[in-house]
């Protein structure tokens, strides 16, 4: 089933192009993550998955090996196991969808290199829920002191490493999408028949793939939406933040203002997510309504933005990213 499904995958394989490809994978890891025999893998190569180096000792990029992988149908290799697990709570019911949620919530950015180069700086995004009815609490900064930056949005500090926690709470919202040019954009976009697939960082805005190729990330998927809302005369904006639970914690979606006024979110990429797990909640792939889940943990950014950035004597660094978000009590007013 593996094999039939890895060697069905391959015919629509977006393959990353040559000028981005990184060649990181190598034979025993490359059958790891497809789930298969080496017998399987030489066919594929045959087959024309890209590959460098010597027959034999052949290297892969990684994101050719998790999109084959994703979408091979099979449901038994890694990122097909891994999706499913992270995309769980999809299944949940609308309630559970929409419920106050508290998350403890903890960035941090460090310096990638052994040694720190002159004059670092550190700088992250804020979690920002207040304009959706959330609320940040307990934030604290590390370190505290020296200079820092505050924009509203991130934070900066002359520092090799920055953290930042918080008590998060957010709550989600189900909405009509009461404009019918709105409405008609969002089921034209779902009739596209699109896939989300894994990009480099450089290829995870490019529009141009999901027109020409039907792929995208939801970087890409958010801003073509976006683009058409605004050619419409609809007011749109992108975001990006972060899933709670979901496999790449950062995410982007859609907020735009509808016909009644109101701010609304569409997130473009849920429902390609939701095709790659069973029994999800219908409402995540219905165009005419817009469901913000409780847990969208929204920055004030847009997309092409990064969450984490690293910058040694004026130039941008390699930079370790940790982000971890668990459950967290509940205030007493947000209990039911």
């Amino acid at each position: 089933m593996t094999a039939a499904g890895l060697s069905r995958g391959l015919d629509t394989l977006f393959a990353i192009p040559p000028e981005h490809r990184l060649d990181d994978v190598d034979r025993a890891a490359a059958r790891q993550l497809l789930g298969c025999d080496d017998h399987t893998l030489s066919t594929l190569l045959d087959r024309g998955l890209p590959a460098s180096g010597d027959a034999g000792a052949e290297r892969f990029d990684s994101h050719d090996l998790f999109n084959l992988a994703l979408h091979s149908g099979s449901g038994t290799t890694v990122p097909e196991q891994a999706f499913a697990y992270s995309l769980r709570w999809m299944r949940s019911s609308t309630g559970d969808l929409l419920a106050p949620r508290a998350s403890r919530f903890a960035l941090r950015v460090a310096c990638a290199a052994d040694t720190c180069g002159p004059a670092p700086t550190s700088t992250l995004a804020l979690p920002r829920p207040e304009g959706c009815g959330g609320a940040v609490h307990d934030l604290t900064v590390e370190p505290a002191d020296g200079t820092a930056v505050a924009s509203g949005d991130t934070v900066t500090r002359t520092a090799s490493e920055l953290a930042v926690t918080a008590t998060v709470h957010t709550r989600g919202e189900l909405a009509e999408l009461r404009s019918p040019e709105l409405r008609a954009i969002a089921a034209e976009f779902a009739a596209m028949d699109l896939r989300w697939v894994k990009l480099p960082a450089a290829l995870r805005d490019d529009v141009d793939l999901l027109t020409t190729y039907g792929v995208a990330s939801c970087d890409s998927a958010s801003r073509y939406l976006a683009q058409l809302c605004v050619r419409a005369g609809i007011p749109a904006v992108t975001r990006i933040g972060w899933v709670v639970g979901m496999l790449d914690l950062v995410h982007a979606w859609v907020e735009v203002e509808d016909s009644d006024g109101a701010t609304k979110v569409i997130d473009p990429v849920f429902a390609l997510f939701s095709a790659a797990v069973r029994d999800t909640n219908p409402l995540l792939r219905d165009p005419a309504v817009a469901l913000r889940t409780n847990r969208l943990i929204p920055t004030g950014l847009s997309t092409g933005r990064v969450v984490a950035e690293h910058r040694c004597a004026g130039e941008p660094a390699a930079a370790r990213v940790s982000t971890k978000i668990l459950p967290a009590p509940p205030r007493p007013e947000e209990r039911s």
